[in-house]
């Protein structure tokens, strides 16, 4: 089994998060301030760099005013904009063989 960090649905609750801190009007040194942590603390929370339990999950969705039920939206794909990767064409201009 995958680790949860690098799933969909992960991907999902962070950016969740984020949309909840700046819903909020808050500043992610404002949220560290606020729960006693470092800033790169919530950084590495937003950026998937670092996984939350879940009284720290109860204390974030508490700060910013959300119901729990808001960070679990995995079936609406509209809370993501999705960054599709796209390759490049190659140049086209062909190459002369000799």
């Amino acid at each position: 089994m995958a680790k949860t960090i690098y799933t969909e649905e992960y991907k999902i609750f962070q950016k969740l998060l984020k949309k909840a801190r700046e819903e909020a009007g808050l500043t992610q040194v404002d949220v560290a301030d606020a729960l006693k942590t470092p800033q790169s603390f919530i950084s590495k929370v937003e950026a998937g760099d670092r996984r939350i339990d879940v009284i720290e999950f109860w204390n974030l969705a508490k700060l910013y005013k959300k119901p729990v039920d808001f960070f679990f939206k995995f079936d609406d794909k509209s809370e993501i904009k999705s960054k599709k990767k796209s390759l490049k064409a190659a140049s086209s201009t062909k190459r002369k063989t000799k």
